[in-house]
């Protein structure tokens, strides 16, 4: 039966190097492509998100678990086990390593950003500043400072808040710029057909970044001299003119094409009501991004805003030019860019900008205002980060819709190891500057028959991320229901295991027959249901399993528990072998214990230590308690005070206490392992009036824990007695009913 692995094709910050296994955690900078989308608060928040609120430790640890899932159907020969256990090993690197830098990721993104990269910071003076906004090495800014008496300081501002208020916008006159560009190109020539042709496809380009082919009709037909002079009746003594034949190829080749090119960024704002300051953001904008594309190329390293605050004259006759291109409908970017060359010791330019260097940066001027005024997250223009994918080497880089860097390049170098110094460099060398979103190469399945897939499932929670046919085949298996029947019992669900037993015609087979099974402490035992429940003191599970016993079964039983009272029952745990006749209470009482006598002979601080140690003793022997004595700490109708009989005849299977570090109920299994808040850790179960709960403050707990030390003193004499009942019932023809009380 073909079984999907279900390590995650797509998941959030992982990025798995097709070609090495390298695996990298991506941290996300801030929301967006090439520009940043998210404003300030939330670019802070993105990065909150990844470490203070353990988004990424949840994604690993899902990771994890997917792994650990396919690896347990993968046998040790198959081509996919080795590649798998070594993502694991890094997955465990990684979260291993974020648990140390919960606290100081701060100072690493502030390290990182210090240093010259491909990620760029820009700051904006809108009228309206955001408070909030912070950069580090702005590439561009202007002065977003005030004198005495409120005045903006900033020479541009000013000279842009003077000239832009009395601007006439024209209309843009797209196919009179694009014919004057065509006609410029082709110069003084002859009239040349295919050159019109190549002008007319080449400045297409240049200024609507849009590629249209001036040879072919919509239809795919063949556009030529020929079909142009027949179809328009030019004649050698009606001969066309260039232009003529610009407009005709317009009209054969791309009749659309001025009702589908989009409005250029300075012409959106032909009747805003904020015009000026729409144009004086659009001007800061596109300067800023001319300031990067410079910096990146090393044609300047001057702040061209700080250049044009120094001088008011700079500043105005640039507002002038940006003034004067809107009232005659050409296009700003082109003449702010002549403007530049025109300055270039103004501007520190190495060299003047050419039409390649222009044409990129109106297209990345284009995309990238779109992209942030597309919603309505950057409401004050304040400042961006722009990402710039065109070097050969950076530390930054795109993926799942955010500017990321490798979390390799957080880890601070004196302490590194050896994995994160391999990340970095496979990071950095060669250069990606978009990440894959998907991992689809890690998709696989694996087919198996249903007995190895019982075999290799641990539990419920691997059971259940199998395919519903394959669960299903499963469920219909005797093996299965051997399987099944062994954890329920193991893991007290008494009704689930009766449910099993009940006009089940295999009922003494199930009973009868041992199998290999793990309970909650992770003891894993092999051996029949009945058995393991005599061993843990289970008398309320073994009652039910008696009741559904015929006399060969009982009969069977009574010499495997015969067995058990001579030699024990063999169980691991933890690598290590154990044989027992019954589960010990004394662990748990001693701890108990050892924690009263310490509180009652505390003096000082250094005892205080103590008894916080011993609390974390009470825990970890809570830990290794079977489920029964767990249900007796959980269960709702009573408490621990007065000491109860333990002589009910049904025991409510209840495993939720209150944690008073959530302020929520918690299941107390499956029992978790990590490193704060966890039993054994920092606090123990404690049975408290009219409800259950744990205390972390071990100054309330010592009263509690003398009740606890009783209640938990009578519950194992109890349940020890109860086992000669147990005993005797295997004995009797028919089933014994009562507690033998």
């Amino acid at each position: 039966m073909l079984i999907p692995l279900t390590e995650p094709a797509a998941p959030r910050y992982v990025y798995i190097n097709p070609t090495n296994n390298q695996v990298h955690l991506l941290v996300p900078m801030v929301g967006g492509q090439e520009i940043s989308t998210d404003n300030t608060c939330k670019s802070t928040a993105s990065l909150d998100e990844f470490f203070k609120r353990e988004t990424a430790l949840h994604e690993l640890s899902t990771y994890q678990s997917a792994l650990e899932f396919d690896l347990q159907l993968l046998d040790s020969a198959h081509p996919l086990k080795l590649p798998k256990q070594q993502r694991l090993n890094q997955i465990k690197e990684y979260i291993k390593a974020i648990n140390a830098m919960k606290e100081g990721y701060s100072e690493a993104i502030a390290t990182l950003l210090q240093v010259p990269s491909n990620l760029y910071s820009i700051q904006l003076r809108p009228r309206a500043q955001d408070p909030q906004s912070r950069v580090v090495n702005p590439v561009f800014s202007i002065n977003r400072s005030n004198d005495d008496e409120g005045n903006p300081l900033s020479a541009l501002y000013n000279a842009m808040y003077a000239a832009f208020p009395n601007s006439k916008i024209a209309p843009l006159d797209s196919l009179a710029q694009l014919s004057q560009a065509v006609l410029a190109a082709l110069g003084q020539q002859p009239i040349n057909f295919e050159g019109i042709q190549r002008a007319l496809t080449e400045q297409c380009h240049h200024l609507f970044n849009l590629t249209v082919d001036f040879t072919k009709a919509p239809d795919g037909l063949a556009v030529s001299k020929a079909s142009i002079d027949n179809l328009m009746a030019f004649t050698p003594e009606n001969q066309a003119t260039t232009q003529e034949y610009i407009d005709a190829l317009f009209g054969t080749c791309a009749p659309n094409f001025f009702e589908t090119i989009p409005t250029p960024p300075f012409y959106r704002v032909q009747d805003n009501p904020d015009k000026t300051e729409k144009l004086s953001i659009l001007t800061q904008f596109f300067l800023a991004q001319v300031n990067i594309y410079c910096a990146a190329n090393q044609i300047s390293s001057g702040n061209f805003g700080a250049c044009l605050d120094k001088s008011a004259n700079l500043s105005n006759a640039l507002a002038g030019i940006v003034s004067s291109s809107l009232e005659a409908g050409a296009f700003v970017e082109e003449r702010i860019a002549t403007f530049l060359n025109e300055h270039t010791a103004d501007f520190g330019l190495n060299r003047p900008l050419n039409q390649q260097d222009i044409d990129f940066v109106k297209q990345k001027f284009n995309r990238t205002y779109t992209a942030v005024t597309a919603t309505a997250e950057n409401p004050h223009m304040d400042d961006f980060m722009v990402l710039d994918t065109t070097t050969q080497a950076g530390k930054f880089v795109t993926h799942q819709g955010s500017i990321c860097t490798d979390f390799s390049e957080l880890v601070a170098q004196p302490q590194d190891n050896d994995y994160f110094e391999r990340i970095r460099a496979d990071f950095e060398v060669p250069y990606i500057p978009v990440i894959p979103h998907k991992n689809d190469h890690i998709k696989a399945s694996i087919d198996l028959d249903i007995k190895t897939v019982i075999a290799r499932i641990k539990d419920d929670t691997q059971f259940k991320k199998l395919p519903k046919e394959v669960q299903d085949a499963c469920m219909k298996s005797p093996l299965f229901q051997m399987r099944t029947f062994l954890h329920h019992v193991a893991q007290g669900r008494q009704d689930e295991a009766e449910g099993l037993l009940i006009d089940n015609p295999e009922a003494q087979t199930l009973l009868t027959t041992p199998g290999l099974f793990t309970d909650y402490s992770g003891r894993t035992f092999h051996c029949t249901a009945y058995e393991y429940a005599y061993w843990a003191k289970d008398t309320h599970m073994c009652r039910m399993l008696e009741h559904s016993m015929d006399e060969t079964t009982k009969a069977e039983l009574l010499k495997r528990v015969d067995a058990i009272e001579d030699s024990g029952l063999k169980c691991l745990q933890n690598g290590s072998e154990y044989r027992t006749r019954h589960f010990d209470f004394s662990p748990l009482k001693m701890a108990l214990n050892h924690y009263i006598q310490g509180y009652d002979n505390c003096e000082n601080t250094s005892s205080w230590n103590a008894i916080i140690a011993a609390l974390k003793v009470v825990g970890l022997a809570q830990r290794d308690l079977p489920v029964h004595v767990i249900n007796e700490y959980c269960r709702p109708d009573r408490s621990f005070e007065p000491t109860p009989e333990f002589k009910e005849n049904k025991l409510p299977r209840v495993v939720t206490f209150f944690n008073f570090f959530k302020r929520e109920g918690e299941a107390f299994v499956p029992l978790a392992i990590s490193d704060s808040s966890v039993l054994g850790v920092d606090f123990a179960l404690i049975r408290l009036e009219g409800g259950r709960a744990f205390a972390p403050r071990p100054e309330r707990m010592r009263t509690t824990l003398v009740i606890d030390l009783a209640a938990v003193s009578r519950l194992d004499e109890v349940r020890t007695a109860e086992l000669t009942q147990s005993r005797e019932n295997l004995k009797s023809v028919e089933p014994g009913n009562s507690f033998g009380i």
